[in-house]
């Protein structure tokens, strides 16, 4: 085959035989290029990379995924001493703790405190920071999800104890942490969330937080005391803003920043009126009427 390649080699004429070197060649550098050489990305790619992932919303199939253990939107507050099988299974217990449970009170075993609960087998820590905060010990309330609410309004009486005091737009993450019902993960989330918003306007938004649940928002708020100061609102001008800065808050869609930008272009003066028209919806401009200056 070698041979019969050369004899055809040297049948093409000068030119021919250049421009196959040159084929060659290139196909060379391509094939180099593809194994060795990997250009750092622009940081351009890095920051809109980043603002995706920090505006994606998980849907409900993934977070089923994501939810770590799986139980983590079925929590709801109940007394270990009293809660029923049924109930166990929708807080999302396997069926082998839920057997160590019941054959525990069974023998004339009694939960006294929280801490009671991590000497059972199969409770790890992992589900037992989840369930911590619903744990009801002495108290005559249902385990029943039914009576949530009625649970939740009572739980300042039930077990008298002192609500722990944050406001939400200086508190960094160790204050927050010092909430009931808020750990190291959620706290960081309410910072990150507060960043891009700029400021809370009203404790209402925790809701929007990822990982903070109807059950949990409304724990959170009966068992401390937040308040917030708007004072503290980082306000973005809409005559001088970009479109960086705008994308990266939460309630600016993208209709919105580029007629805001073309307003900009032509040099006419944002109003409120004419803000309000831009939102697109009354819905819109409530929230997006604390964050705005011109």
């Amino acid at each position: 085959m070698l041979n019969r390649w050369l004899r055809e080699w040297c049948l093409l004429n000068k030119t021919q035989r250049r421009g196959t070197l040159i084929l060659v060649l290139l196909f060379l550098i391509a094939l180099l290029l593809k194994l060795f050489y990997h250009p750092a990305p622009e940081k351009e790619v890095f920051y809109f990379a980043q603002l995706t992932v920090n505006n994606f919303t998980p849907n409900d199939t993934l977070k089923q995924h994501l939810a770590t253990p799986s139980f983590q939107d079925s929590l709801f507050f109940f007394n270990p001493n009293t809660i029923s099988e049924q109930s166990m299974k929708t807080l999302g217990f396997s069926e082998k703790l839920i057997r160590n449970i019941l054959n525990y009170r069974n023998a004339g075993g009694t939960f006294n405190s929280k801490e009671s609960l991590k000497k059972l087998y199969l409770m790890n820590d992992s589900i037992y920071s989840k369930i911590e905060p619903y744990i009801l010990l002495n108290t005559p309330i249902s385990d029943t999800k039914t009576n949530n609410k009625n649970t939740l309004f009572t739980l300042k009486t039930a077990k008298k104890q002192t609500l722990v005091e944050v406001e939400l737009n200086s508190a960094d993450s160790s204050n927050l942490e010092t909430l009931k019902g808020v750990g190291k993960k959620l706290s960081n989330r309410i910072l990150k969330f507060r960043n891009r918003l700029g400021g809370f306007y009203t404790v209402e938004q925790l809701k929007e937080v990822y990982g903070i649940s109807d059950s949990l928002y409304r724990f959170i708020l009966s068992a401390n005391k937040i308040t917030v100061d708007t004072n503290l609102i980082q306000k973005i001008n809409l005559n001088t803003a970009d479109f960086k800065t705008m994308i990266k808050h939460p309630y600016f869609n993208k209709d919105m920043i580029f007629k805001t930008l073309n307003l900009q272009k032509q040099k006419e003066k944002l109003t409120e009126e004419k803000v309000k028209h831009l939102t697109g919806n009354d819905e819109t401009w409530e929230k997006i009427k604390h964050y705005i200056s011109w």
